[in-house]
C-alpha cells in the first residue's frame, strides 16, 4: 500500500509539473508514465493469484551460475520466508575428464603464443587461468621462476646455449573434488628482437669495461653476435630545451608587459596627484572671481593646451578630454563624471562629484568647498612625500649595507696581513 501511495503522490506531482508551463514538460510526461505504469503493475500484483505452490526446484544448466531464491512458506496456518542457494548442475567426473582432455588439446596449441613449438621458446607463453566454455581453473608453476614465471612472461637472462623449465598445469573445479597435473617442458632460448639484443650488448660492454680496469682504456668490439657494430658519441637532444626556454620567454615577456603597464599605470596616477593641487588653487581662484564651473573649467584646460608643447601633464590631458566632450554635445555633467571613472583616483572623483553636487544646487559656497579640497589635497601631497622618502631610504639601505661591507674588508684584510708580518 505504501508503494501504490508513493506511485500516486508521483503521478499527482508529474500532472502539477505538466500543467505549469515553466517546468520542462518531458521531465512531467516521464513521471506521468512511469506512475502509472508502475501503479497499474501494483494492481495487478495485488488482485492477481501470484502465489502457486512448488514442488520442485530447477537448477541452470552445467554452463550456468549459482544463483539465490525467496520462497514464501507456509506450515499448518503460520507464514515465513526463507531463502534458498542453488547451483548449476555439476559435471560427473567421466564428463569432466573427457571435458579435460578437449580443453588440453585445444590449449596445446595455444600455449606456445607467438613462438611455433615450445622446443624453441623466445617469446612469452599463453598461460591462461581459464579457458572459455570450460568449467576449469589452471594454476601454473614454473621450475625456473627467473626465466619463465607462472604467468608465461620470459626473463631477460636467458643462456645464450638455451635452458630447460618443467612446467606443471594444475587443472582443478571450484566445486569438486576433480584435480589433474599435466607436465611439459619448454626449451628457452634469448631473444634475437631488437630490444633485447641491446641489452646483450650493453651487458658486453660492461663485462669488458670490468675486465680491463687495470688498463688505461680499452676498445670496443667491432662485431657481436655476427653484425657489425659502430659507436658514436650521443648529441644531446636540445629541442625540447629550447621549447621550454620560449614558453618561459614568452611567459616573463607578458610579465614584462604587465609590469611596464603596471609602471605607466602608477606613473600617470602620480603624475595627476602631483598635479592636483595646483588645479584645485586655479579653480578656486577663478570660482572667486565670478566665474562659473564650466568657464573656469574650460579656462584652465584652455591655457594648458596654449603651452602643452612644453610638458604632457596627464591631469589637464583629462581635462582637454572632459571639454571634447562637452563640445560634443555630452552633457557636463555625465562629462564630469566620465573623467572621475577614467582616472580612478580618490581626488579626482572627490572633485568631480564636488562640480557636480554645486551644478545642481548652485555655486553659492562652491569656493569654500573648493579652498577646503585644496587643504585636502595639500594634506595628502604632504604625507605622499613623506610616503615617497621612506620608500627610497628603504631602496637604499640594501646598496648601503653592501657598502659598509665592503669598507669592512677593505679595512681588515690589511690588518691581519700586518700582524701576519
Amino acid at each position: 500500500m505504501i508503494a501504490m501511495a508513493i506511485y500516486i503522490t508521483t503521478f499527482f506531482i508529474g500532472m502539477y509539473l505538466l500543467v505549469k508551463k515553466k517546468t520542462d514538460q518531458k521531465v512531467a510526461v516521464i513521471l506521468l508514465a512511469g506512475s502509472l505504469a508502475a501503479a497499474f503493475l501494483e494492481i495487478m500484483f495485488l488482485t492477481g493469484d501470484h502465489k502457486s505452490t512448488m514442488t520442485e526446484m530447477i537448477r541452470e544448466e552445467k554452463s550456468g551460475t549459482k544463483k539465490t531464491v525467496e520462497l514464501e512458506v507456509e506450515a499448518e496456518g503460520e507464514k515465513g520466508t526463507v531463502q534458498v542457494e542453488i547451483f548449476p548442475q555439476e559435471y560427473s567426473q567421466i564428463e569432466l575428464e573427457k571435458l579435460s582432455e578437449i580443453m588440453w588439446e585445444n590449449l596445446e596449441k595455444e600455449i606456445p603464443g607467438q613462438n611455433n613449438t615450445v622446443d624453441y621458446v623466445t617469446e612469452d607463453l599463453f598461460f591462461p587461468e581459464r579457458v572459455e566454455s570450460f568449467p576449469f581453473v589452471i594454476k601454473w608453476v614454473s621450475s625456473e621462476k627467473d626465466l619463465l614465471s607462472s604467468d608465461g612472461k620470459v626473463g631477460e637472462e636467458i643462456p645464450q646455449e638455451g635452458a630447460l623449465v618443467k612446467i606443471q598445469a594444475d587443472i582443478s573445479v571450484e566445486r569438486g573434488t576433480f584435480k589433474q597435473e599435466r607436465i611439459f617442458y619448454v626449451k628457452l632460448y634469448p631473444s634475437k628482437d631488437r630490444e633485447k639484443f641491446w641489452k646483450r650488448l650493453e651487458r658486453k660492454l660492461k663485462q669488458l669495461e670490468t675486465e680491463s680496469r687495470e688498463q688505461i682504456s680499452y676498445f670496443l668490439p667491432e662485431q657481436f653476435e655476427g653484425k657489425e657494430i659502430r659507436f658514436y658519441n650521443r648529441k644531446k637532444k636540445i629541442s625540447g630545451t629550447v621549447f621550454l626556454m620560449s614558453i618561459l620567454a614568452g611567459v616573463l615577456l607578458v610579465l614584462a608587459q604587465q609590469e611596464e603597464i603596471e609602471k605607466k599605470k602608477k606613473a600617470r596616477a602620480a603624475s595627476i596627484e602631483r598635479e592636483y593641487p595646483k588645479m584645485v588653487m586655479r579653480m578656486t581662484m577663478l570660482a572667486g572671481t565670478g566665474m562659473t564651473i564650466s568657464g573656469a573649467f574650460h579656462k584652465i584646460a584652455a591655457g594648458y593646451q596654449k603651452r602643452k608643447n612644453k610638458k604632457t601633464i596627464m591631469l589637464y590631458e583629462e581635462m582637454l578630454i572632459t571639454c571634447r566632450e562637452m563640445e560634443a554635445g555630452i552633457p557636463e555633467r555625465t562629462a564630469y563624471q566620465n573623467m572621475g571613472l577614467r582616472c580612478g583616483l580618490p581626488c579626482i572623483v572627490r572633485f568631480t562629484a564636488l562640480l557636480v553636487q554645486y551644478m545642481q544646487s548652485g555655486a553659492g559656497g562652491l569656493k569654500r568647498a573648493l579652498k577646503n579640497e585644496t587643504d585636502q589635497a595639500l594634506q595628502e601631497r604632504k604625507e605622499r612625500a613623506k610616503r615617497c622618502g621612506e620608500e627610497a631610504g628603504t631602496k637604499l639601505l640594501l646598496p648601503m649595507t653592501f657598502l659598509l661591507i665592503l669598507i669592512m674588508i677593505i679595512i681588515v684584510i690589511p690588518a691581519f696581513s700586518s700582524f701576519g708580518v
